[in-house]
């Protein structure tokens, strides 16, 4: 009985752990219109001018003061192109990713979140630390990705 009380105390304490980190974290999204060559390479020049405006120590404040600037430079650039897009700050669903044998853990994270035209493509997204901001993943499809885990759920 003492060790399940004692892995139920690890357990409860390391989702609190989780949830005030989770407070902390932005992430980056920049969506693709679309899968097609063109629209990929429109995606990665986004991210360009998103890195060339965001720095990977800035707080979440700083990007929010940053967020007029950011949006000229992705509207001049697009507007070339005559390309709509949406600039927010969300909360949005990810997936849990490993990264150098690590888990960089999924779910719901305030995230500066682009999407260009129809938002049909593949999705770069990045977390804004130091130690991962040039860190990117790549998900397939752009909607959210829900996963669940049985043991999670059989606890929660």
């Amino acid at each position: 009985m003492k060790i399940v009380k004692i892995g139920l105390i690890v357990l409860l304490a390391m989702l609190v752990l989780n949830s005030i980190t989770k407070k902390d974290e932005l992430r980056i999204r920049v969506i693709a219109n679309s899968d097609n060559q063109y629209d990929q390479a429109i995606k990665y020049q986004v991210v360009s001018i998103v890195k060339s405006v965001i720095k990977a120590n800035d707080t979440k404040e700083e990007i929010v003061a940053k967020l007029d600037i950011l949006d000229e430079k992705v509207s001049s650039y697009l507007s070339h192109k005559n390309i709509d897009y949406t600039i927010d700050i969300a909360d949005i669903r990810f997936p849990p990713k490993e990264l150098n044998g690590q888990l960089v853990p999924g779910g719901i994270y305030e995230s500066l979140v682009i999407i260009i035209g129809e938002g049909q493509g593949k999705n770069w997204w990045s977390l804004l630390y130091p130690e991962y901001f040039n860190v990117t993943f790549e998900d397939i499809e752009s909607g959210d990705v829900i996963l669940k885990s049985y043991f999670y759920d059989l606890f929660k």
